[in-house]
């Protein structure tokens, strides 16, 4: 850490500790990549024999499971801190990429699966993490890193998964992953955990470390508004093991009172709504089909296949600028509003293909419709999630808003990808595009309505605005 204290620029410590996060969530997108790479090797060379079944098992255990981390996570960063779930998160995916190359049956390959399940779960709050690392004016750029990273990591193991067998990918991935371990390790701890614990001085130096001293402002702001919630309940630590598990179970069932953590859950509900339905998992578990009904042949499937996640992770990276230069609720409203529109034409496509009215049809007409909506999730409906989850949580609550959308994370995750065929099947891929354009539209309209302007506002900001007031000791009296 010598060398890291010389470093002169809050910028560059912003960047290094940000790193921890971005490059675990490198190896996130190694685990969703992989499915790929593992089941087109096994049904080649039948060494671990798969249906239908286990196949689509394979493909939706890891997000069945992600609620399974996100409650260790929930417990590990209210009561141990942030960075250790970070820790935890990489020792057990570098496991998981173990027991992938020494796997010999399915069950093996199942637990494996149901590990890196619980590993993303674990990294949740990689978001919100970031938001509490770096300044507003660089943190819609660093929180759009999350699904640059996710991108790149699905990517390079699609391009391992050309050239290597499946236990040689998991193997090389093991390694690629160890970055992600070292440095969560040398990472500091998040001021805004440091201040709920009331290490107020620790939290300075720390915060100082990261950001200088001109966000003194907001430092002493958020220390402030922790020692005025802290008197208003101080009482509750005197109470008895009992009467403490009660109050605490009396919280949960009624934090939904809070305007605060009330509105935030539900434009974080919409949104993963459209995080998860704008496309992009649907198309990587699901690409032959997709691929097929678009030009007819899988003739071209990989070439395309790996012209779309350049293409999708450009335009992510394209994010981390656009993000700090235009507000956010326009930059949502265009870009979530191209990925309607992209459903639409593909369907339209699709439908007009399929029944031969097509008064016009090359190859080239697919490409560009594909290529333009993949330019829609990854410039807006895949990052933008992870930009705004990371400003609007409240700081008090923020365990609580982490499990809460993780666990339905998890949820839409499973249930996209399990529903996936049978809505293929039922109405066609045009049929299902057209259910997810109407579904992206009401989570939109849903959220604009909702969703205030956060871009350059400090996170206490954010939540006070949601709160509808500051907390200070007048407000504590009039709310007393």
């Amino acid at each position: 850490m010598c060398h890291i204290r010389r470093w002169k620029s809050p910028f560059l410590k912003q960047c290094f500790v940000v790193s921890s996060v971005t490059i675990n969530m490198i190896s996130y997108g190694f685990a969703f990549g992989f499915n790929a790479s593992l089941i087109t090797s096994l049904r080649k060379t039948n060494e671990i024999p798969l249906n239908r079944d286990s196949e689509s098992w394979l493909a939706s255990v890891l997000g069945l499971f992600i609620f399974i981390g996100s409650i260790i996570t929930c417990i590990i960063m209210k009561y141990i801190g942030r960075r250790f779930s970070f820790l935890l998160s990489s020792i057990i995916i570098i496991c998981s990429w173990i027991l992938f190359t020494l796997s010999s049956s399915f069950l093996e390959l199942l637990i494996a699966k149901i590990l890196q399940g619980i590993t993303v779960g674990l990294g949740s709050l990689g978001s919100n993490l970031i938001g509490e690392y770096s300044s507003p004016k660089y943190r819609a750029s660093f929180i759009a890193t999350i699904p640059t990273g996710l991108l790149f990591g699905e990517l390079l193991i699609h391009c391992l998964g050309l050239i290597c067998e499946w236990r040689d990918v998991a193997l090389v991935i093991a390694f690629l992953s160890l970055p992600g371990l070292i440095a969560s390790v040398f990472s500091p701890e998040s001021p805004s955990f440091l201040v709920t614990k009331g290490r107020y001085d620790e939290c300075r130096k720390v915060f100082r470390w990261l950001r200088g001293t001109d966000e003194d402002t907001e430092l002493e702001a958020m220390i402030q508004t922790d020692k005025i919630i802290k008197e208003t309940t101080k009482n509750d630590h005197k109470q008895s093991l009992i009467k403490l598990f009660k109050a605490k179970l009396l919280y949960v069932l009624t934090v939904f009172r809070k305007r605060e953590f009330r509105i935030p859950m539900i434009i974080m509900m919409h949104l993963n709504l459209i995080n998860q339905f704008c496309g992009t998992f649907v198309n990587d578990m699901y690409t032959v089909d997709i691929h097929t009904a678009m030009y007819g042949t899988d003739a071209y499937m990989f070439q395309t296949a790996a012209s779309l996640d350049v293409q999708r992770l450009v335009s992510t990276m394209l994010t981390i600028y656009v993000s700090s230069k235009v507000r956010r609720r326009p930059l949502l409203l265009a870009l979530v509003g191209l990925n309607v529109l992209a459903y639409l034409l593909i369907a339209g496509y699709i439908y007009g293909r399929r029944n031969k009215i097509l008064p016009f049809d090359h190859m080239a007409i697919g490409i560009i419709l594909h290529h333009f909506h993949f330019f829609s999730i990854g410039t807006g409906s895949f990052p933008l999630v992870f930009i705004i989850s990371g400003e609007i949580y409240p700081l008090t609550d923020k365990g609580y808003c982490v499990l809460f959308c993780s666990i339905l994370y998890s949820i839409y995750m499973f249930t996209n990808i399990k529903t996936a065929p049978y809505l293929f099947s039922l109405i066609g891929i045009e049929g299902a595009f057209c259910v997810y354009a109407i579904l992206l539209f009401y989570c939109l309209a849903v959220t604009l309505y909702l969703l205030p302007e956060t871009k350059d506002k400090t996170l206490q900001e954010i939540e006070n605005e949601f709160r509808g007031y500051a907390i200070n000791h007048e407000t504590v009296k009039l709310n007393a």
